[in-house]
């Protein structure tokens, strides 16, 4: 049983059945925001990995002691970036233009959507919150829904994933911010800490680190994450 973040969605819900197929292993997958699964599988100290949709909502659980030590590991690398409608029609070059009068922007619900918390984040620390909050017109439940407003025409802007103009090629456009205001992210994976079987948690997260599966991470418009010698 696993327990992700939606960012990983459109790669995982396939890997999953390439691994049945494999394995013979049934694996199941509940997606949402990704603290607000954290919440869940905590509070029922049920399901066997967790696959955040970033590496901050790791650390929140590493810190409550929701995973095992030492079973850590980056599947995907993020970086935070503006998406936009193909072509930019708002003309949107940086953080500073959400601000302008009559954009619809959409954003992660802040403490339970990683993209919540880091556009919060990043509109802080440039001091712009108070100035792109009423601009704001929804806070989406799971990464999937922020695109969602976006690929629906329902949102002008969103702070979404550099994944996503390469996902959605014809639909979708990315505008990067400076490195020092977005810093790039990573998908992790981990065995929960209430596993009844952890070793074969482990070989799913083997699995999804081996050449077959970053493949398919690389074929659905991710970037993977290379790791250290």
């Amino acid at each position: 049983t696993v327990f992700a973040g939606a960012a990983s969605k459109p790669a995982l819900e396939q890997l999953c059945s390439v691994y049945r197929a494999r394995s013979g292993v049934q694996v199941d997958v509940t997606f949402g925001g990704s603290g607000a699964v954290l919440t869940q599988f905590s509070q029922e100290q049920y399901g066997d990995v967790y696959i955040p949709g970033s590496d901050d909502f790791m650390d929140k659980a590493e810190a409550k002691g929701a995973v095992l030590k030492g079973t850590r590991t980056a599947l995907i690398d993020l970086v935070p970036m503006i998406c936009v409608a193909k072509g930019n029609p708002k003309g949107i070059q940086g953080l500073e233009d959400l601000a302008q009068n009559g954009l619809r922007v959409v954003i992660g619900e802040p403490k339970a959507v990683c993209l919540g918390d880091i556009a919060q984040q990043m509109l802080q620390a440039e001091g712009l919150w108070d100035k792109v909050e009423p601009r704001i017109v929804s806070y989406a439940g799971n990464c999937e829904d922020v695109l969602n407003t976006l690929l629906l025409g329902e949102s002008d802007a969103v702070i979404g994933w550099d994944d996503w103009p390469r996902q959605y090629p014809e639909k979708v456009d990315g505008v990067s911010l400076p490195a020092e205001i977005a810093r790039p992210r990573n998908i992790p994976a981990a065995v929960i800490k209430w596993s009844k079987q952890p070793e074969a948690a482990k070989a799913f997260i083997e699995f999804l680190t081996g050449e077959e599966a970053q493949r398919s991470f690389e074929e659905h418009g991710y970037t993977v994450h290379r790791q250290e010698p």
